[in-house]
């Protein structure tokens, strides 16, 4: 990789349906906050914004999904709600789907692009009572060995993307030659939450 040049990530974008939450989603989505935890987000901003979405009644359920810098955060983020509210808890563990380029730097090269999967935590934290039989649920003020515990397993589904499209020890990167294409659009994935104005997202 010497003649190359690291180039933009580009992430995809997560939809509510790709979340591993299947067994123990709320039915209705408007009361289904998603909240994107990234290594730059004030968790003071973010936690503020749920708790107050929350407390208004605008919604009954909270996830908080985060990878890479943003997995402590994530943590933190659930830790620090579930103290002012009485939540139903599932910790789960997906993979994110990141293409990332890499520019030539001498002529006659193609552009590589690798296609990776990392890790992504999601919390989901609701204010109704969840099922007793979902895989890992926590009830309200109790402890978890969670964290001890070496975490969740990948959610099936996740798990086998991840042993299909991850490239085996000294593999080559997969090339694709990007000759009359249009740039690559850049990262479209929804943003962190602004450190001056919490976003969130929400389907009516």
């Amino acid at each position: 990789m010497m003649h190359y040049r690291k180039a933009e990530n580009v992430e995809k974008e997560l939809s509510k349906s790709d979340l591993p939450f299947e067994d123990c989603m709320p039915k209705s989505q408007k009361d289904f906050l998603w909240m994107h935890v990234k290594g730059g987000t004030k968790i003071g901003n973010v936690i503020e914004y749920a708790q107050a979405a929350l407390n208004k009644g605008e919604h009954r359920c909270v996830v908080w999904s985060g990878s890479g810098g943003g997995v402590v955060k994530t943590i933190s983020c659930a830790e620090v709600l579930k103290r002012s509210h009485p939540v139903y808890q599932v910790t789960r563990m997906a993979y994110t789907s990141v293409e990332e380029h890499w520019k030539p730097q001498m002529e006659g090269l193609e552009e590589i692009i690798v296609n990776r999967q990392i890790p992504t935590l999601h919390i989901l934290m609701s204010l109704d009572e969840l099922p007793d039989s979902i895989e890992g649920l926590q009830k309200p003020n109790t402890s978890t060995d969670f964290w001890e515990g070496g975490g969740a397993k990948p959610h099936p589904q996740h798990r086998q993307q991840q042993q299909q499209q991850q490239p085996g020890a000294g593999g080559r990167p997969n090339k694709r030659n990007r000759s009359g294409r249009n740039k690559p659009a850049q990262q479209h994935g929804k943003p962190a939450v602004e450190e001056s104005q919490p976003t969130s997202q929400s389907q009516g």
